[in-house]
C-alpha cells in the first residue's frame, strides 16, 4: 500500500508530497467552475426578481384597467412584492409632500420616502413608485393610467405585510377615474 501512496503522490526525499501538475490543474479547473456557476446562479436569480417587479407592475396596472372600465367597481389588488421592497407608493412629486391624518412614525416615514423619491424622480413623468429605489432594478418608478388618489397624503404609500402589498382601488358610478385609497 505504501508503494501505491508513493507512485500516486511522488514524496520526495524530505518527505514533502508533490502533487503532480495534471492534479493541480483538475483543481484549478474545479474552483474556476463553481465561481462561474455560483456568478451564474446569482445573476439568473437577480433576472428573476427584476422580472418580477416588472410584473407586479403591469398586473397592477391591468387591475387599475379593469376596474376604470367597469361602470362601478370596488375591489382589493393583493400581490407579492418583490423581495428587498418594502413600500409601494402613489405620489405627485410636484406638488410637494402632504402629511394630513398621519400619525408621528408615518408622517416621518412618509417625510423621508418623499424626499428620497423627490430628490431623484421630481422630473420624470411618475406616479407610482417602489421603495426603497434602489433594490427596485430601474423600475422603481412608473405612470399608472386611469387613477386618482383619494387620501389626504403624499405619498400614499403601503406597506408590504407578511410578503404582499393590499391595495383598495374604487370607482363609483360617476368617476371618470379609479380612486387609490386605504
Amino acid at each position: 500500500m505504501a508503494i501505491l501512496a508513493r507512485k500516486r503522490f511522488n514524496f520526495g526525499k524530505s518527505g514533502q508530497m508533490h502533487l503532480p501538475l495534471e492534479m493541480i490543474f483538475s483543481l484549478f479547473i474545479i474552483a474556476v467552475f463553481l465561481a462561474v456557476a455560483f456568478f451564474v446562479i446569482r445573476h439568473f436569480l437577480e433576472v428573476k426578481r427584476c422580472a418580477d417587479i416588472g410584473l407586479f407592475t403591469r398586473q397592477l396596472q391591468d387591475k387599475i384597467d379593469e376596474v376604470w372600465q367597469a361602470q362601478e367597481a370596488s375591489t382589493f389588488f393583493e400581490h407579492e412584492l418583490p423581495s428587498g421592497l418594502d413600500y409601494a407608493c402613489f405620489a405627485d412629486l410636484q406638488i410637494g409632500k402632504i402629511l394630513a391624518g398621519l400619525n408621528d412614525a408615518e408622517r416621518e416615514t412618509a417625510s423621508q420616502i418623499y424626499d428620497d423619491l423627490a430628490a431623484y424622480f421630481k422630473y420624470r413623468n411618475a406616479n407610482f413608485f417602489l421603495y426603497p429605489w434602489q433594490k427596485a432594478c430601474s423600475m422603481a418608478a412608473s405612470d399608472i393610467k386611469h387613477i386618482r388618489i383619494q387620501n389626504a397624503t403624499n405619498p400614499l404609500c403601503f406597506l408590504e405585510v407578511k410578503g404582499k402589498i393590499r391595495i383598495k382601488l374604487v370607482k363609483g358610478f360617476n368617476d371618470a377615474l379609479v380612486r387609490i385609497g386605504n
